[in-house]
C-alpha cells in the first residue's frame, strides 16, 4: 500500500559529524602546533614547571631525607682478652656510658639495700625542686641518727649542708635540707619513688632519704641509672668531686674538716684511670659495703661501675677499680 509513498531522505549520521570533528580535529593541531612552538621557551618551562609541581591540588614539596640518627657503637670485646677476675661483692656492674651497653656484670638484677648512696635520689629531688638558696642558713636537726660531722643545734649555710651531705655522707645534713623544702618526709619520700619511675628504675624502692632505712632497695642495673642522672647535674657532679671540705660550727666554736669517702677519688687506692667523674658510697650491716662510680681512661672512654655487698671498707673501692680497669684492658671502643 506504501510502496509508492514519497519519503523525504534523512542526511547519514557520518554525514551529520562530519564537520563537527573536522572543526574539533583542526582546532586540536592549532593548539599542539602552538605549544610545539611555545615548548622551547623560558616563560613556557616556568609554568611548565608550576603545572607538573601540582598533583591533585597539591603543591608537591621536594621530599629532604630526615637525618640519620645511628646508635652509638657497642665495644667489643677483644678475641685475646683475659679472664675477669673473681669479686667478693654480691653484685657488680660495668656500663658503657656513651651506648649504655653492659660489659661486665654479677647478679645485676639482684635486689640490694643501697644505704647511702641513696643520697644521690635525695639530691637529685632537691636539685629539681631548688635552686638552692646557698647563702641561707638552717639548723641542724634534733634526730638521732648516726652522724660524725654535726650535732643537733648546729647552724650552718644551706651550701655547707649540701656539700657535708654528698661529700662526707651525713646524714643529719641531708635530712635538715629536706626540712628546709616545708614539705613533710613522706611527701619527699614519695617524690623520690615517683622519680625512680620516671627514670625507668623499676626494681628501686625508698622509705627514707638518707640510706639508714635497710627497706631502701635497689639494683645495680639501677643504681648505675641513677648515678648517670645525678653526675649529669652540675651542681651534684662539681660537689662529689670536691676531695675535702672544713665546717665551722658558731655555736660550738669548733671547725671540723672531713675528707670524700670515694677513696678512688682521693687516690688512697692506686688506680690507672685518666679520671674519676664523681660516685658515692654507702654501708649498713644489712646492706654491705656498696660503691658506685663514673670513670674514664686516657682515650676517653667512660665507665659506670657499681659495686653492692663488698665485704670490706677498701674491697668496694679495689673491686669496682679491677672491673673497669679489666674492661677497658678487654674491650675495643669502635671509631
Amino acid at each position: 500500500m506504501f510502496d509508492n509513498l514519497f519519503i523525504p531522505s534523512q542526511p547519514s549520521l557520518h554525514r551529520r559529524w562530519r564537520l563537527p570533528i573536522f572543526f574539533v580535529g583542526f582546532l586540536l593541531g592549532g593548539i599542539g602546533i602552538f605549544f610545539t612552538s611555545r615548548s622551547t621557551s623560558p616563560e613556557f618551562g616556568q609554568i611548565r614547571g608550576l603545572l607538573d609541581s601540582v598533583r591533585g591540588g597539591d603543591v608537591a614539596v621536594p621530599h629532604e631525607s630526615a637525618p640519620v640518627h645511628r646508635p652509638p657503637p657497642v665495644p667489643i670485646l677483644h678475641a685475646s682478652s683475659t679472664p675477669a677476675p673473681i669479686f667478693t661483692a654480691a653484685s657488680v656492674l660495668v656500663k658503657d656510658r656513651v651506648s649504655g651497653a653492659v660489659l661486665f656484670s654479677k647478679d645485676p638484677y639482684a635486689p640490694r639495700s643501697m644505704a647511702s648512696i641513696t643520697k644521690l635520689m635525695s639530691a637529685i629531688i632537691l636539685f629539681d625542686v631548688g635552686p638552692l638558696p646557698m647563702t641561707a642558713t638552717a639548723t641542724v636537726v634534733s634526730d638521732t641518727v648516726i652522724d660524725t660531722h654535726m650535732y643537733a643545734g648546729d647552724t650552718y649555710t644551706i651550701a655547707d649542708l649540701w656539700r657535708s651531705a654528698l661529700v662526707g655522707s651525713s646524714n643529719k645534713a641531708i635530712l635538715t635540707l629536706v626540712d628546709t623544702l616545708g614539705w613533710s618526709r613522706d611527701l619527699f619520700v614519695n617524690r623520690m619513688n615517683e622519680k625512680a619511675i620516671e627514670l625507668g628504675m623499676t626494681s628501686t624502692v625508698f622509705f627514707d632519704p638518707t640510706g639508714l632505712d635497710e627497706r631502701n632497695v635497689s639494683t645495680a642495673s639501677d643504681i648505675a641509672i641513677l648515678l648517670k642522672e645525678a653526675l649529669g647535674k652540675q651542681l651534684i657532679n662539681e660537689t662529689v668531686l670536691l676531695p675535702e671540705y672544713t665546717l665551722y660550727a658558731e655555736e660550738r666554736g669548733v671547725t671540723h674538716q672531713f675528707w670524700n669517702t670515694n677513696w678512688l677519688l682521693l687516690q688512697w687506692i692506686p688506680h690507672t684511670f685518666a679520671a674519676v667523674r664523681g660516685g658515692k658510697t654507702g654501708y649498713i650491716p644489712s646492706s654491705g659495703y656498696n660503691f658506685t662510680v663514673e670513670v674514664s681512661n686516657t682515650s676517653g672512654q667512660t665507665l659506670d661501675v657499681v659495686v653492692l655487698g663488698a665485704d670490706t671498707h677498701e674491697a668496694r673501692f679495689t673491686e669496682a677499680r679491677d672491673a673497669a680497669e679489666w674492661v677497658f684492658a678487654n674491650f675495643g671502643w669502635p671509631l
